[in-house]
């Protein structure tokens, strides 16, 4: 930690007299979209499975941190060593199992105890039980925190067979739009199912932004290697036909498994 006092330090000399003029004009508000990009490249780093990376994206994130802290300190709201006392705090809260005399033997029982907690110790006023959602969020993870608290409030299915038949019921009403030609409902539709599979996610147990990224990235890679197959085939993929596309494809599958 003794590199820390330093770091912020610097970030205080970055947005002082002397110093950097683009650090010194930004605001919590345009920093925003760096801050969804660093924390974008730390997930990316963790899926690429790259030690040196994940730690080099960590540190341009909690350069972020170190920012909005800097700006909130020069307006006398806050400073780092609030942030870090405030999580401290939260932290010991969340964990009575921990730090106190309370039970919670499995994984389970502590995210249900967390529940607890926040219902009870929860700062924030929200007009909805499935309130406080961020708006931000990529949809995809946002569709499964409001229907998770939905749920916790009784307004759920009772099976994994039962929300199937909900997304089969919304794909045949996405064939119709479909079939009508209607944009606007097709979009409509389209939402629908995919709110439908956000829900089969959260009964598997299976999280519907990170499977989404993976399958991105399978994608990417599969598509990269049929370029390569094309390439030592002497194939351009832009004058390929599909029957032969598909051929590569099967076979860049096979070499990205």
């Amino acid at each position: 930690m003794s590199n820390f006092p330093s770091l912020v330090r610097i970030m205080e000399r970055l947005r002082g007299e002397g110093g950097c003029e683009w650090d010194r004009v930004q605001t919590h508000a345009s920093l925003r979209q760096y801050l969804l990009e660093e924390a974008h490249e730390v997930v990316d780093a963790i899926s690429r499975k790259d030690p040196g990376l994940l730690r080099e994206e960590l540190g341009d994130l909690l350069l972020q941190i170190l920012f909005h802290a800097q700006i909130a300190r020069e307006q006398g709201e806050f400073d780092i060593t609030d942030v870090i006392s405030s999580i401290s705090e939260k932290m010991v809260r969340r964990h009575p199992h921990v730090f106190s005399d309370a039970s919670a033997s499995t994984p389970e029982a502590v995210s249900l105890q967390w529940e607890q907690i926040k219902k009870t110790m929860e700062n924030r006023n929200h007009s909805s039980l499935i309130g406080g959602v961020p708006r931000s969020f990529p949809a995809l993870l946002r569709g499964a925190k409001i229907t998770k608290k939905a749920a916790r409030a009784g307004f759920d299915w009772e099976n994994t067979g039962q929300v199937l038949r909900k997304v089969g019921e919304e794909m045949e009403e996405l064939k119709e739009a479909i079939s009508v030609g209607d944009s606007e409902k097709m979009e409509h539709e389209l939402g629908d199912m995919l709110f439908a599979l956000v829900n089969l996610a959260r009964f598997l147990n299976v999280n519907p932004e990170v499977a989404m990224a993976s399958a991105n990235e399978r994608f990417e890679r599969r598509f990269e290697a049929m370029e390569k197959i094309a390439e030592e085939s002497g194939c351009s993929i832009e004058k390929t036909d599909l029957q032969t596309l598909d051929l590569f494809w099967e076979k860049a599958k096979k070499m990205t498994r």
